[in-house]
């Protein structure tokens, strides 16, 4: 079953309320997801170590280089096929992955058994941090309100949560081509929809961006 089978629009589960309209649409960049969120270099180099390990014991216990090579073979088989279904693992989880911005909410649909549908509202994004991770790739990193963010489990978020933040976990939109771009158009978004939630002459709450050392807020004209 394909995803359009069940998404009126791409990447959303239902058709968007009256006034809300969508900003951008991107997906992660597959090699660099591979990269960044399967560790298939890595792994790589793990393996590498292991097989150089082989070789050097075999050699010093008084075995030819010719033996050290094929004890070693199996290791290098074992990486090949590690990294060729990692690979195979990220290509399928980009493809079947889609960030959406609107003018009220981040959506990011993922999953590559059971499709999964995450909603974030604005109005529980604390921060966004951006940085870079290659020369073609960035991601942005969103801090939740602790309470709603609680909600959210980081296995079911994975691979597009941060690292280590399990009690809260951080959704991540990863491996972007254009991430600096869609984090400013993210801040834009969020203080347009900050002020037009102002109630009582309360100032619109910030959404901070991390861009390079730099730390930025978007201000609201």
């Amino acid at each position: 079953m394909s995803h359009d089978d069940f998404e009126p629009i791409p990447g959303l589960p239902e058709m968007l309320p009256s006034g809300e309209r969508v900003l951008w649409q991107g997906a992660p960049q597959w090699q660099r997801l591979a990269i960044e969120a399967f560790h298939v270099r890595k792994i790589g180099v793990y393996f590498l170590m292991l097989a150089v390990w082989q070789i050097s014991t075999t050699v010093h216990d008084g075995g030819s280089l010719n033996e050290a090579l094929i004890a070693a073979s199996w290791m290098i088989v074992l990486m090949l096929s590690a990294l060729l279904i990692l690979l195979a693992l990220a290509r399928f989880s980009a493809q079947t992955t889609l960030y959406t911005i609107t003018n009220a909410r981040i959506v990011m649909r993922f999953g590559m058994a059971l499709p999964l549908v995450v909603n974030i509202p604005f109005r529980i994004v604390e921060s966004a941090d951006w940085r870079a991770r290659g020369e073609d790739s960035a991601e942005i990193c969103l801090t939740l309100d602790g309470r709603d963010g609680a909600r959210l489990s980081w296995a079911h978020l994975w691979p597009h949560a941060k690292a280590w933040h399990l009690r809260h976990p951080k959704p991540l939109l990863r491996a972007l081509a254009d991430g600096e771009t869609v984090a400013q158009l993210l801040a834009q978004a969020l203080a347009n929809h900050a002020l037009s939630q102002t109630v009582n002459d309360s100032p619109p709450k910030p959404l901070r961006v991390r861009v390079a050392e730099q730390s930025l807020q978007a201000g609201v004209a």
